[in-house]
């Protein structure tokens, strides 16, 4: 058991009745639920995934004098509350993986890599904030005070994602006093990002979408300018080959704290590098169901989650769920494949603390009770194929036509992930960036 916050805490078998595998198992009644909303149209049902706030850069990749200058930019904000961070089944806390590895990185001023900063928590804290006024003060669906089970928060097995899922959590419940339990897992068994070390037909797919990149790289000579662009912006040779990635990652990270960027990296040169390393990475993560193997690759990589999600409003409209708001607390590499599978083109980034949400309601309509998604993202409506400005859609038909493609069981996940060898597709190789380098960004 992990404890954020400062103080020791153990959930044993009587508060790990909060959450178990991923239900809640305490009696609705102890908790005097509200009515959701006022008929006719009536919230049945939240569920937030969102990115965490902003971090220090991942990259090692400094180019010509451009660093991480020291500065008070890390350490935990006053207030926050306390979370106690469990496994799936109310164990102990999994050990960190690739996480581990980028705490060990030391940067100027106390700050490790990858590290959320007090900006990142306050971002958070924003979010929550938000998620108050709608559900608590405008809509009425959850009680002003925090009450257990009503509430429950997953997350990826990051130190970035657990403490801005603290932060949401501290801005939606500031005065809450309780230990509030999360879940986690271990990368391999991960639903919030496509896990190319526990998925080989998975990993094989985005090492062919990656050998394309750099043989379509090799000829484009818009991306050659652009390149050429960086490294006099940067004042690199002209054989050093630009990752745009890593350069997107320091430079959006290092601008967002106020740090030095180098005179010739301007506005218009972010904005294009934005726009490449966008381009790159929903190419590994999120392509378009258009593509050969899109609508595989989103499979692999969100099936089990939207089995979840979907799951949970099913349950819900059938009245098993007390009027809950589910988050989920992951990483750019969760809302792009999200936001591809809901046929959103994606030009730009998701920024820190990008997030989707998904609401089910409840209408009755002529003595009839019908089940509506309406889906955000940052906070707007999100126009949906034949159904512009957030215009709400079945459930049957939402779940039909945006999820239901790529819903997987567990079973249907192991079976898929198996390497399946044909004319497209690379042979058993290792991994990609071995193995993380899609993973939890």
């Amino acid at each position: 058991m992990k404890i954020w916050g400062g103080r020791f805490w153990w959930v044993g078998m009587g508060a790990a009745s909060v959450l178990l595998g991923e239900r809640i198992v305490s009696p609705a009644s102890l908790y005097q639920v509200p009515n959701c909303s006022a008929a006719p149209d009536q919230l049945k049902l939240v569920q937030i995934v969102f990115r965490h706030g902003a971090r220090t850069p991942l990259t090692d990749s400094y180019w010509a004098g451009v660093k991480w200058e020291a500065g008070n930019d890390c350490g935990i904000l006053p207030g926050a509350l306390q979370l106690a961070v469990t496994d799936l089944n109310g164990g102990p806390q999994p050990p960190l993986s690739h996480d581990a590895v980028q705490a060990r990185t030391q940067l100027p001023g106390g700050c490790t890599k990858g590290e959320l900063t007090k900006l990142g928590q306050q971002q958070a804290r924003e979010l929550g904030s938000w998620l108050r006024q709608q559900y608590i003060e405008k809509y009425g669906f959850l009680p002003p005070d925090y009450r257990e089970g009503l509430v429950l928060g997953r997350t990826t097995n990051y130190r970035r994602t657990i403490a801005t899922l603290q932060g949401v959590m501290t801005g939606m419940y500031p005065d809450a006093q309780q230990v509030i339990a999360i879940q986690t897992a271990p990368d391999v068994d991960e639903i919030l990002f496509g896990r190319t070390d526990s998925c080989e037909r998975l990993r094989n797919l985005m090492k062919a979408q990656a050998r394309s990149l750099k043989e379509s790289a090799q000829t484009d000579e818009g991306i050659r300018a652009l390149e050429q662009s960086v490294q006099s912006a940067l004042g690199l040779p002209g054989n050093h080959r630009v990752h745009f990635t890593d350069l997107h990652d320091a430079m959006t990270s290092m601008r967002f704290h106020g740090k030095a960027l180098p005179p010739g990296m301007s506005e218009e040169l972010l904005l294009a590098v934005n726009r490449e390393a966008t381009r790159r990475m929903t190419a590994l993560v999120a392509p378009q169901a258009s593509e050969q193997h899109g609508p595989e690759m989103l499979r692999l990589s969100m099936g089990n989650l939207f089995e979840q999600i979907v799951g949970r409003m099913a349950a819900a409209a059938g009245g098993a769920d007390p009027c809950p708001l589910f988050m989920y607390s992951g990483h750019d590499t969760t809302i792009m494949p999200i936001l591809a599978t809901l046929g959103v083109q994606l030009k730009d980034w998701p920024e820190y603390v990008s997030n989707v949400v998904f609401e089910l309601w409840e209408k009755n309509e002529q003595g009839e009770s019908k089940h509506y998604v309406r889906v955000l993202y940052n906070k707007q409506p999100l126009s949906l194929a034949k159904h512009p400005e957030g215009e709400p859609i079945e459930l049957e038909q939402f779940e039909a036509v945006y999820l239901k493609p790529y819903i997987l069981s567990s079973q249907q996940y192991k079976e898929e992930c198996e390497v399946k060898f044909d004319h497209t597709a690379p042979a058993p190789s290792s991994a990609v960036g071995g193995g993380s380098a899609v993973q939890g960004l």
